[in-house]
């Protein structure tokens, strides 16, 4: 079994660790399943998934915070935080939460595989870049921040977890079943 510290610190990792080991792990799960999976030759993209730029995201499943935050009560807040609020993949659409998939660049890719990071398990996803816009129930939104050009959004939330495991999930494995794939 593996050890506990290994599945939280990789939630505590900071942004961009934590999208290089979400990238290195779907790597290996893909290199497992038979593609053949080269490094990127510019940074516009993650990798070469069977000749084809792809890109690859990852994000972690919280629950959204119950606490409003503001002037009076943020020291009340910062001193009683409840860091556990991690999801499991059993109950994921019973308890309130939001990942964004962000910073979508259209032309940079063919694929886009996105992992999310449940307490418990990991569920590994994959759409082809037409289907983002195409399927209404992604709701992806090129409205992403001030100013941005070619470059969008969408929300996994426990509203639309469903429909993205029906439609769209490679596989879920264990924290287990990664590390062992990883050693």
């Amino acid at each position: 079994m593996v050890s506990k510290k290994f599945k939280d610190n990789i939630f505590k990792l900071q942004t961009r660790k934590f999208g290089t080991v979400g990238e290195l792990i779907f790597e290996k799960i893909l290199v497992d399943g038979g593609f053949i999976v080269d490094k990127s030759k510019n940074i516009s993209y993650d990798r070469l998934i069977n000749n084809e730029q792809d890109e690859i995201k990852c994000s972690r499943v919280l629950a959204n915070s119950r606490l409003k935050i503001d002037i009076s009560n943020i020291i009340e807040v910062i001193e009683n935080y409840d860091s556990k609020t991690n999801i499991n993949f059993e109950n994921c659409e019973e308890y309130k939460w939001d990942c964004n998939i962000q910073q979508i660049k259209f032309e940079c890719f063919e694929t886009l595989w996105y992992s999310l990071f449940f307490d418990d398990k990991v569920a590994f996803f994959r759409i082809e870049k037409n289907k983002i816009i195409e399927d209404k129930n992604i709701a992806y939104s090129d409205k992403q921040h001030r100013g941005n050009k070619g470059e969008g959004q969408f929300h996994v939330t426990n509203k639309n977890i469903k429909h993205h495991i029906d439609n769209y999930l490679v596989i879920v494995l264990t924290y287990d079943e990664i590390y062992n794939k990883l050693k």
